[in-house]
């Protein structure tokens, strides 16, 4: 009986400070899949891996039809949240205030290789049976390389969801290791071609994963600038990722100068005083793929819901102070009032500031982007918004009084809706001080 293994990756890995350099030479052998299906083995381990759980998605799915309608109040009435947050219980990831980079491939053809990107041997965009999106697939002996971001500064978050797939009934090789990248692209080399062949000049912070059965996963990071080599450290056990194979895993990076913190599924992986190389600058991301003695069919590599933001906000100067705060940090599921796990740590601290000003109250406001129609986004945003509410109240004990709830939909955008980041931007939450 075959079992399935779904691993996650870091955010930029580029298959490189290997042996012989930072990046190997690469080659890669690739084949064609029909449009809107990922390939025949990815199929067959999400079959796999959605029995056991079928019977808590349809218990989910109920819960959240019964959940439309209004309250007595005539407030929307909220999706539940609770089971979500359990896992993410002590996660103190806050995410920038400013989106520079957002990528989720919703641009690119089934099929073909992200038009803005780059890479040295070969990679598509699919979809993935069960889950929401567009995904970049990167084949063993692959490096895959972002378009330039906006000059990162010191203070800047990134975001990520992977994940890592293995279907063969001998699983007694080695899984292929899977780094991620923070890059400093030298200047005039748009199309990747220094970075793919030559490593001079640049400053990198490489995160990488060796994913592997059961909890014998580890991860280890090491940074480079100008080629000489500033940081790194000994293999840790990453046990976790075991428990989460056959899922989407969700990855958040905070940089604060040199300090380095890593969270995966809201487990803090790293907290390194020094292990980003000084004055990096990184404007590029890179992922990259080791090879493994599986066949390609038996190993797929899958990225989404990248997102590059920067500056850490003050919530209480914000909301207290300035008598309004505006979030991007709280998601939701597509088209849904469900928050997302990941929101768990800005909620925390809103609700600290709330508590720590009980005299305060807050409208708590919902806005979304132009995708669809007007008059369902309006509703969808006043509903996130009671959803919000909902969370404040039962997870983190702010009395429901306190708060009040409203939506403007697509009406009020901040940024523009031609671009994926200001798209990003406009789906917002915002806390007004009344």
């Amino acid at each position: 009986m075959k079992k399935f293994f779904f691993a996650l990756i870091v955010l930029l890995p580029l298959a490189g400070f290997c042996q012989g350099g930072l990046l190997g030479k690469l080659k890669q052998k690739v084949r064609d899949r029909a449009e809107q299906r990922a390939d025949e083995g990815m199929d067959k381990a999400l079959d796999k891996a959605e029995e056991g759980v079928k019977k808590e998605g349809t218990a989910s799915k109920q819960k959240e039809e019964k959940s439309e309608g209004r309250t007595a109040a005539g407030e929307p009435k909220p999706a539940t949240t609770t089971a979500s947050f359990e896992s993410y219980s002590h996660y103190d990831f806050i995410p920038g205030e400013n989106i520079v980079y957002t990528e989720d491939f919703s641009q690119d053809v089934i099929g073909e290789f992200p038009l803005k990107w780059a890479t040295s041997s070969r990679g598509e965009t699919v979809t993935i049976k069960g889950r929401e999106n567009k995904w970049l697939r990167m084949f063993q002996n692959g490096l895959f390389l972002s378009p330039y971001i906006k000059s990162l500064p010191e203070n800047f978050t990134a975001e990520f969801d992977l994940v890592l797939n293995y279907t063969d009934q001998d699983l007694s090789y080695v899984f292929p290791e899977l780094d991620l990248y923070l890059l400093n692209s030298v200047a005039g080399d748009e199309k990747g071609r220094n970075f793919f062949n030559s490593q001079s000049g640049l400053s990198a912070m490489k995160i990488a994963i060796g994913p592997a059965a059961e909890a014998n996963s580890s991860i280890y990071l090491r940074s480079e600038k100008a080629g000489t080599e500033t940081f790194s450290n000994s293999p840790k056990p990453l046990t976790r990722l075991g428990e989460n194979y056959g899922q989407p895993v969700h990855f958040a990076i905070w940089v604060q100068k040199e300090r380095f913190r890593l969270w995966m599924n809201g487990e803090k992986i790293y907290d390194v005083p020094q292990a980003v190389p000084e004055n990096a600058a990184f404007n590029r991301i890179g992922l990259g793929v080791a090879s493994s003695n599986y066949n390609e069919e038996n190993v797929g590599y899958y990225i989404t819901n990248i997102k590059f933001a920067q500056g850490s906000p003050d919530m209480r100067s914000k909301l207290i102070a300035e008598g309004k705060l505006v979030t991007t940090g709280i998601l939701f599921d597509v088209n849904s009032d469900k928050i997302k796990p990941e929101s768990f740590g800005v909620l925390q601290e809103i609700a600290k500031v709330l508590k720590e000003n009980a005299a305060v109250n807050v409208k708590i406001v919902g806005h979304t982007d132009n995708d669809g129609d007007d008059a369902k986004n309006l509703d969808l945003s006043r509903r996130r918004a009671a959803s919000v509410k909902q969370a404040l109240a039962t997870q983190f004990g702010i009395d429901a009084s306190r708060m009040q709830t409203d939506g403007k939909g697509e009406a009020q955008p901040v940024s523009d809706n031609n671009t994926k980041e200001g798209k990003a931007k406009n789906r917002r939450v915002e806390f007004i001080k009344q």
